[in-house]
């Protein structure tokens, strides 16, 4: 096998959009995993709620240089409700 075909583990991995709403989308629906709306406020009276997939969708195209595949891994650790 060359070297030119051997992918590094260090290698980023980034996910095309529909395939990152898809996983985002599971998540929401799985049990154990925290995943509800989030409410911001820009002003006083400026109140905004977000959904989970929306928030996170924003954010990876908002950091198109994030690793993707490295984000959801973490996210779903992050959010993994423990008893």
């Amino acid at each position: 096998m060359s070297s030119s075909s051997h992918k590094s583990s260090d290698t980023p991995f980034f996910l095309e959009g529909t395939a990152i709403a898809a996983v985002l989308t599971s998540m929401e629906r799985d049990a154990v995993l925290r995943t509800g709306p989030v409410v911001n406020q820009a002003s006083l009276g400026d109140v905004e709620v977000v959904t989970f997939k929306e928030k996170h969708l924003t954010y990876l195209k908002q950091h198109p240089k994030v690793n993707s595949r490295n984000y959801l891994a973490n996210l779903r650790t992050m959010i993994k409700i423990r008893s």
